[in-house]
């Protein structure tokens, strides 16, 4: 019995770290600042600023309109690709609360529903990733 409660330590070990050790590339690759600015039809603007610290500590700031900056904070990131990632930013407004980030190569677009609204047809716009 002692033996496998030694392999079963040892087996979570080495499980955990490889586990924590991907997480925290996957914070590097992500962490930065990221802004999205864009006019629709009607000349009313919606921008976006996101502060990415970790995948589970994300900041959105959301003005839409020229209107009072709307910030929430302590938000968590879910993979829906492997290069693509969900930020639900304001649950009550639904789907126009949920952004997402896409990573190609060395450029990132964001898309949902709060995209798709400022420009019809066209649910990806580029992403400027400033650090």
């Amino acid at each position: 019995m002692k033996p496998f409660v030694c392999f079963f330590v040892l087996f979570v070990n080495l499980f955990c770290q490889s586990h924590s050790t991907e997480q925290i590339n996957n914070d590097k690759e992500w962490s930065g600042n990221y802004s999205f600015s864009a006019k629709n039809r009607d000349d009313l603007k919606t921008s976006f600023n996101i502060n990415i610290i970790k995948l589970d500590n994300i900041t959105v700031k959301y003005i839409s309109d020229d209107g009072k900056p709307e910030i929430y904070k302590n938000l968590k990131s879910n993979f829906v690709q492997k290069n693509k990632i969900k930020i639900n930013f304001n649950p009550k407004y639904e789907e126009m609360g949920i952004i997402y980030i896409e990573k190609v190569e060395n450029e990132y677009y964001i898309s949902g529903s709060p995209i798709y609204f400022i420009n019809p047809g066209n649910d990806e716009m580029p992403l400027r990733k400033v650090k």
